[in-house]
């Protein structure tokens, strides 16, 4: 494959990989969403926890409560062979609740940010090795 395609579909497959997280990690998946990270991976929260290990994150994610929805955009993605760099744009939507009355079934902007992730390929894809997230305003 010529080198714009293997970039193309590097990209694509890094982009794919975070919106894996993303869904797994809004739709209360622990399996789905360690599954994105190596075996020894690392979630880093800029003034908060680091959470290392898929049993970890898995963890993680049980004790997350339902209502928010992760949107990443403006992806810089950087390739150098098996590594890869990711700078990404984070919008975090809280949802409605669920039973919430119809007047009441309003999503809003809730935070913002901007991920660094660190991934490495793997027989299974791509994965993320460290992912730090530095939130807008802090925790």
């Amino acid at each position: 494959m010529d080198a714009t395609t293997a970039w193309l579909v590097d990209r694509t497959q890094v982009r794919e990989l975070t919106a894996r997280y993303n869904r797994a990690f809004d739709d209360g998946d622990p399996d789905a969403f360690a599954a994105t990270f190596t075996e020894d991976g690392v979630m880093e929260i800029d003034g908060g926890p680091t959470t290392t290990g898929r049993a970890a994150l898995a963890d993680m994610v049980r004790h997350t409560p339902y209502g928010i929805v992760h949107v990443t955009v403006d992806a810089i993605v950087e390739v150098d062979g098996d590594r890869a760099v990711q700078d990404v744009t984070l919008l975090v939507v809280a949802r409605p609740a669920r039973d919430a009355a119809p007047d009441k079934r309003r999503s809003r902007l809730q935070r913002t940010g901007r991920y660094h992730d660190e991934l490495v390929r793997t027989p299974e894809g791509w994965r993320f090795a460290r992912r730090s997230v530095v939130l807008d305003g802090g925790l």
